[in-house]
Order: structure tokens, then C-alpha cells, then sequence
């Protein structure tokens, strides 16, 4: 496996409903299908479906995925502002050829964050969205409780974009903690720079991360590298900076072996979501790295 194939095996979640997509069900269900048997399966993730919305999905998939599948769909599902209401959803949701894999939920304090997790089903994987200034307080319980950390990366807004040292301190901190996170929102782009917040003719633009930008500072933050290494991996804004090659990747004096790459998504830069699976697999292919 080569270093680039390493990095984004799995790794993006398919968040076709929500914005600047906001597509409606049928069509996010029609792109999964195509998506899970194309060519480019091997970096698809799970697809992220509201707990509200589990009941449409069901009627959706059964009408627009009649035949029998070969592959089993995992769906991330995101709980609502009614804990108590999402977790009834999950817990009552049956579908044959679908698996609710990991369920995302915000918390605002860690008794909060504990509360929620300790009503999950067995078995379901808990990523748990805080403010990033709550680290020191929110990534002990998540440790206890075998759950993962949440953090967004943008939105359609600038100031939904959280600044590189606040990325860079989230990043370490879960390193420390030993707890694995996901991204969301704002890294359908491979390499930092300014882009338009939407797909809107008019739309607002404004300097956003790059996926490959925050991955490979999750590698640094994970083998214990200064933060000013990961400060300024998350700020290189030049894709002639990564090289890729089929045994590593270089940049800025430093080396990751795919190995290496391959075991920091494995246990600690788990995925992140998006709400286009094409676009972040073009840029790459653009970039000659694939």
C-alpha cells in the first residue's frame, strides 16, 4: 500500500445531507451506493445520518437498494439535542443490510459527556464533540470510557474555523490522553488555503484547513513532536511541500513511513466527515499523488 493510500484508506465519512450539500436522502443514498462499489471504495468511511432521520433512511434505502448488497453500509449516526429520543432511535433501528457503527454527540461539560455515553447500546462507538478549550477536562472521561473525541474544523462561516494553535493544542492534548478523534465540517480540501464556504455563486471564502495539512499534524502530535511542528504543518499552505512517495511522506524535514501513517488512522486520526466524497479524492488525484 502506498503512503497517500495509507493515509485515506477509510478515511472519509460521507455527510452528503448536510451543508454546503444539504442533498436530500434519496440522492445522499443513491451516491453511498455508488460510492461503496466504485473505484474509489477503499477511501470511503461510514455514512452520517441523524438519528431523526434513521426512519427516512430505512424507507429511502429500501426503495432506492432493493437487490441484495455485497457490502454491509456502517452508518454514523449523530444524536440530537434529546439524548434520551436519539438513543431510542438507535436502540430501535433495524435494517439488514446496514450497522449503526459509532454514534457522534456534543457535550458541554465531562458529567455530561459521561452522562451520554453510559445510555449508548453496547457495542456502538461514541465520538463526543466539546469545545476544544475544554480538552484538560473532557479527555479524561473519554479515556475512562473507551469513547473518542469530536472536533469542527469549520462551517459555513470564517468564524466557524478554529485557528491552527487551537487544532494544534486539541490535537496534542488527545495524543497525551491517548484518545482517538474525528474531524468534521470544512476539510473536503486537501491542502490549507482559501476557498469559498459554500457552493453558492456569492458565497463568502476564507482561509480553510486542508485534510492533508491536519492528518499528517495528527501524526506529529501522536509520536510527541513540538507543537510548533504541528502548528506549522497545519499552516503550510504549498502542496509542493508534501512529497509523496510509495514507501513515506516528507515535508518540512520530516519523514512518516506508510506504517507509521497506517497506524496512526488505525489508532488515533480515525476519519473525518465530509460532505463530498469526490472532491477530496480529486484534489489528491490533481495533485499527482494518486
Amino acid at each position: 500500500m502506498s503512503v497517500i493510500r495509507a493515509l485515506m484508506s477509510g478515511m472519509i465519512d460521507y455527510a452528503g445531507l448536510f451543508p454546503p450539500a444539504a442533498l436530500d436522502m434519496k440522492a445522499v443514498v443513491r451516491n453511498y451506493a455508488d460510492y461503496i462499489t466504485g473505484d474509489n471504495s477503499w477511501a470511503l468511511g461510514g455514512l452520517v445520518v441523524p438519528a431523526a432521520r434513521l426512519r427516512e433512511f430505512s424507507d429511502v434505502f429500501n426503495e432506492v437498494c432493493c437487490e441484495e448488497r455485497e457490502k454491509t453500509w456502517l452508518l454514523s449516526v449523530l444524536g440530537s439535542d434529546d439524548p434520551a429520543d436519539s438513543v431510542t432511535r438507535i436502540s430501535g433501528f433495524t435494517q439488514g443490510a446496514t450497522l449503526i457503527d459509532a454514534v457522534e454527540m456534543k457535550a458541554a461539560t465531562p458529567q455530561e459527556a459521561e452522562a451520554l455515553i453510559s445510555r449508548l447500546p453496547e457495542g456502538l462507538i461514541a465520538y463526543i464533540e466539546f469545545p476544544p478549550a475544554k480538552a484538560g477536562e473532557m479527555l479524561p472521561v473519554l479515556a475512562r470510557t473507551g469513547a473518542r473525541a469530536k472536533v469542527r474544523m469549520g462551517g459555513l462561516t470564517p468564524d466557524a474555523i478554529p485557528d491552527s494553535a487551537t487544532v494544534a493544542q486539541f490535537l496534542i492534548a488527545c495524543a497525551d490522553a491517548q484518545v482517538p478523534f474525528k474531524a468534521t465540517a470544512g476539510l473536503h480540501h486537501a491542502i490549507r488555503d482559501n476557498y469559498p464556504l459554500t457552493y453558492e455563486a456569492d458565497s463568502p471564502s476564507a482561509t480553510m484547513h486542508g485534510f492533508v495539512n491536519v492528518f499528517l499534524a495528527a501524526a506529529l502530535a501522536w509520536l510527541g513532536k513540538e507543537e510548533g511542528l504541528v502548528i506549522a504543518t497545519l499552516e503550510e499552505e504549498s502542496p509542493k511541500e508534501f512529497r509523496f512517495n510509495e514507501d513515506n511522506v516528507c515535508w518540512h524535514k520530516q519523514a512518516l513511513t506508510t506504517i507509521q501513517i497506517g497506524a496512526m488512522r488505525r489508532d488515533f486520526g480515525i476519519d473525518f466527515g465530509s460532505c463530498s466524497f469526490e472532491e477530496p479524492i480529486e484534489e489528491v488525484k490533481a495533485l499527482g499523488w494518486l
